[in-house]
């Protein structure tokens, strides 16, 4: 009589023989599917790169973080910081002098000589000196005493704040928190001596409290227009505005802005946050429609992931590496000109508050190590320089290869970066639209078990080169153009 253990034994036998029976099925079908198919148009030319970089808590830095600081120029290719010198933008907890048109520097240099401000100074200091002019934005809540509160509008669905707190910014005092944040791009500018020419004073108003104060659409540009003036009245004519930094992209901030030339004078960025699968298109179009769309650059100065609390090899693979890198390409394809990642290195948020975990780099007792998202982020960052300029590419399956590739006349290269999900192991990629093709590209893959590592070296025969992938990666290809490398 068999016994349930030798029984068992056998089932698990079978089992296992099917199972592998059910892979090599798969593998043939996977070789015998038709390859993936990539065309890139060298000649198609669109919106020049301002480059990629990361957000940066500025509140604690110190001389440990000058090697991080290194690594993510140096290694990873971030060219923008958007520095956050506090987290919150409540300093001016009572009211300095009651006269919103003047600055009471007393009591500003005190609130601005803090230890949380003064690492934030040298942070943007140690930047200027590796020739990287921070982008300075401000984030959480204003001064209670700046707020009231304002009968609920139609909410998003999630919205499920307590409206008896004041969270709402009132326009009897947009005069006051002009002054308030002015007064911090002054001191920045003139005492601490930062070189700095982005300032973004409003953060996720349709996010708040804690992202930023209750600002409507259609009140922005009022609150936006006291900043500007305020700005030119101080002698910083000269700084360009970042607005309107949403988390919802449904949201229309960007046409009421629009309708106002006297604050348009002053805008130099349209920045939106991405977190999940909305389009940057039509904020895009919106801007595009008026005479502004060359003048004015659209960043996507947040994307990433939100669960940072998950840190399973799996959810840092499949949303903070395959998701995040996805909308980061997404929005460059609608026509964003710079990514900048949530965040720089894991760390505590003010604003939150807690310790946090959306780091490129993980920070344990200030000993850092970059993460898998930090190699996924690489794939872009490194080998795609500002300057260089994205040109038209498709894949035969958006949902499991996305692909954007850019022309880089400068430094006489096309680099090709995709992520790819599922579909075909083969890939087949055309290129034209310009004679001096690549004779070879060079692969670099960051998988589960690669960590932006070149792989391949890549013929490219008739302007088309095969490669093949597994299954997930994030992948880039550089190729080197030849010297007639001429628009067809």
């Amino acid at each position: 009589m068999e016994t349930n253990v030798r029984r068992s034994a056998r089932n698990l036998s079978f089992a296992a023989e099917v199972c592998l029976g059910l892979l090599a099925l798969n593998s043939l079908a996977a070789q015998d599917a038709a390859p993936a198919q990539v065309t890139v148009d060298l000649s198609a030319k669109r919106q020049i790169m301002d480059g990629f970089g990361v957000n940066f808590n500025g509140t604690y830095f110190r001389e440990s973080q000058k090697p991080l600081i290194d690594l993510l120029i140096g290694d990873l290719g971030a060219t923008i910081f958007r520095l956050d010198p506090l987290g919150l933008t409540n300093w001016e907890a009572a009211n300095d002098d009651g006269d919103p048109k003047h600055m009471n520097w007393e009591y500003y240099n005190d609130r601005y000589s803090t230890p949380a401000f003064e690492a934030s100074w040298a942070a943007a200091r140690y930047l200027n000196s590796k020739g990287i002019e921070p982008f300075l934005a401000l984030s959480g809540t204003a001064p209670e005493w700046m707020l009231d509160r304002k009968p609920a509008s139609p909410e998003p669905a999630d919205r499920k704040g307590d409206l008896s707190r004041p969270y709402h910014l009132n326009p009897a005092q947009y005069g006051e928190f002009a002054e308030e944040v002015v007064s911090m791009a002054v001191y920045a500018r003139t005492r601490a001596r930062i070189r700095f020419t982005y300032f973004g004073p409003i953060n996720e108003t349709d996010c708040y409290p804690n992202e930023g104060p209750r600002v409507d659409p259609e009140e922005a540009p009022r609150v936006l227009n006291a900043v500007s003036h305020r700005l030119r009245q101080e002698g910083l004519g000269d700084v360009r505005l970042v607005v309107a930094e949403q988390c919802n992209l449904d949201n229309n901030y960007v046409g009421p802005i629009l309708e106002s030339g006297d604050l348009m004078s002053q805008v130099g960025v349209f920045g939106f946050h991405s977190y999940g699968a909305g389009s940057l298109a039509p904020q895009i179009q919106r801007l595009n429609a008026t005479k502004y769309a060359d003048a004015v650059r659209v960043w996507l100065t947040e994307y990433g992931d939100l669960n940072d609390l998950d840190q399973t090899a799996a959810n840092e693979w499949n949303n903070f590496s395959l998701a995040a890198s996805r909308r980061a390409l997404r929005a460059i394809n609608e026509g964003a000109s710079a990514a900048l990642f949530w965040d720089a290195y894991d760390n505590y948020h003010e604003h939150y508050p807690r310790f946090t975990h959306y780091g490129l780099v993980q920070n344990s007792d200030h000993m850092y190590a970059p993460k898998k998202r930090y190699y996924a982020a690489k794939q872009l960052y490194h080998f795609v320089k500002p300057g260089a300029q994205r040109v038209d590419a498709a894949s035969s399956d958006p949902r499991t290869l996305l692909v954007s590739a850019f022309y880089d006349g400068a430094r006489g290269e096309f680099v090709l970066v995709g992520v790819k999900q599922g579909g075909p192991g083969e890939v087949e990629v055309r290129l034209g639209g310009i004679s001096g093709l690549p004779a070879r590209l060079d692969l670099y893959q960051t998988t589960r078990r690669l960590d932006c590592e070149k792989t391949d070296e890549v013929a490219v025969s008739g302007g088309v080169a095969r490669l093949n992938l597994p299954g997930d990666a994030i992948f880039t290809l550089v190729g080197r153009l030849g010297r007639e490398g001429t628009v067809h």
